[in-house]
This record gives C-alpha cells, structure tokens and sequence, in this order.
C-alpha cells in the first residue's frame, strides 16, 4: 500500500521539478534575448516586468515543493520496503 502511494507521490514531485526547470529555461532564454547592452532586462512595460519576476519566483517554489514531494514519495517507499524497520 505505502508503495504505491509513495510511486504515485514520487512521480507527482518528479513531474514537479521536471516541469519548474523546464518553465525556468524558457524564462532565462528571454532573458538573454531580451539583455540590453548594460546588462539589464528589457520589458514593453512595467506590469510584464512584474510578471515576469513573479512567475521565476513561482518556478522556484513549484521546484522547491516538487524536490520535498519527491523526498516524501521515497520516504513512503522506504516504509513500504520495509527499510525502516527497527531490529533490536
């Protein structure tokens, strides 16, 4: 039972960091296009400026909690493979 669990919440978080990364990647490649020549983002206007920022801050909680969903799938594995069995 927790083995299942556990595969079906592990896949949750991998599909998490998995799909964080890949919308961070395509946010970073905006940026390098868009660079000005100091070094600094340019945006057609101030509200996608803000979005923009909101979202990579978005991308990196979605990573974050992918990576503990992830960690809490295994975890669940481990009870179900009986790897945390105290034997005295």
């Amino acid at each position: 039972m927790f083995t299942v669990t556990g595969c079906i919440i592990l896949s949750a978080g991998i599909f998490m960091v998995v799909n964080g990364c890949k919308k961070t990647k395509f946010l970073k490649k905006y940026e390098q296009e868009n660079k000005s020549s100091d070094g600094s983002i340019q945006f057609a206007s101030m509200q996608l400026s803000r979005t923009h920022g909101a979202n990579k801050n978005l991308y990196k909680v979605i990573i974050a909690m992918g990576f503990f969903t992830g960690l809490f799938g295994l975890i669940l594995i481990g009870y179900g493979l009986n790897f945390f069995i105290y034997a005295a």
